[in-house]
């Protein structure tokens, strides 16, 4: 159970969720609608309709995360600051999914941030953010971010939960030698941008998947007005990409170099040698 001023989120044993919400104000947030909330039964539990069963969940003032079985990540509610991960600022009335993040140990909604343990394939911890990076909430983007950005935070190598409040950070470090990995593994039939052969041929194929990725943040980079805003762009699509923590580590100082070097090109509008 995830609670928090007005509302309150429910997982059963078998990884149903139900939603409680007192307030007409957060229900239009969550769902972008009034069409079915009831002033007279406020009480009455709301079944979430999710393709999976749910492990864990986390509830904000006006916005929620749900984890399923294989691990994906499902964020829902209000996107003023960007903090459903998305990638921009448009509200979602029902769960969707970042497709860029998965197999997280703990997630946390908090105000209007949330926040994301993972780990690396190099098995080191990092800690992920998005949404509003005022007060340090999100430690190395004051300005905040959209997507989901590796914060710069020394994460302990047990850490296992998290929780923050508007000015602080908190994380739980333990190691339970008998803990397993709760996740099982997505069949392929369901992997979004899972590499499908093609008929006749034997040749493994990408349809819509990483190729369309690549494609969409060179769109996104393109979009920037100035070179250090493209340079800004960078880092934040490095964040989104399953990378290993040391390659990601490399990138951002990379890209931190070639800013500094830069200096003031870049200023105006971008011409077509940029």
């Amino acid at each position: 159970m995830a609670s928090n001023q007005s509302s309150t989120l429910y997982i059963t044993n078998e990884g149903g969720v139900y939603f409680e919400v007192h307030t007409p104000g957060v229900y239009r947030d969550l769902f972008g609608t009034l069409q079915a909330f009831d002033p007279l039964d406020q009480q009455m539990p709301l079944a979430l309709s999710l393709p999976a069963k749910i492990l864990f969940c986390a509830l904000g003032y006006n916005h929620l995360g749900l984890v399923d079985e294989f691990g994906r990540i499902f964020m829902q509610g209000n996107n003023r600051y960007g903090q459903l991960g998305t990638g921009d600022k448009m509200d979602r009335g029902e769960p969707t999914q970042v497709h860029y993040l998965q197999h997280p140990i703990a997630l946390w909604c908090g105000l209007n941030h949330s926040l994301v343990l993972s780990q690396g394939l190099d098995f080191s911890k990092e800690l992920l953010g998005c949404g509003c990076g005022a007060g340090g909430r999100l430690p190395g983007w004051p300005k905040g971010s959209a997507s989901f950005v590796k914060l710069h935070v020394k994460v302990p190598l047990c850490a296992c939960s998290l929780c923050s409040t508007r000015e602080c950070l908190y994380m739980l470090s333990s190691h339970d030698i008998e803990h397993h990995p709760a996740y099982r593994d997505l069949p392929a039939s369901k992997v979004v941008g899972t590499p499908e052969p093609n008929p006749g041929s034997g040749v493994l194929q990408d349809p819509g998947g990483t190729a369309w990725a690549c494609k969409e943040y060179l769109s996104q980079i393109h979009s920037c007005p100035t070179l250090q805003d493209r340079m800004e762009k960078m880092k934040e699509i490095v964040g989104w990409m399953p990378l290993l923590a040391a390659q990601k580590d490399f990138f951002w100082e990379a890209l931190d170099m070639l800013q500094k070097a830069a200096g003031g090109v870049g200023q105006g509008p971008p011409t077509p040698e940029s």
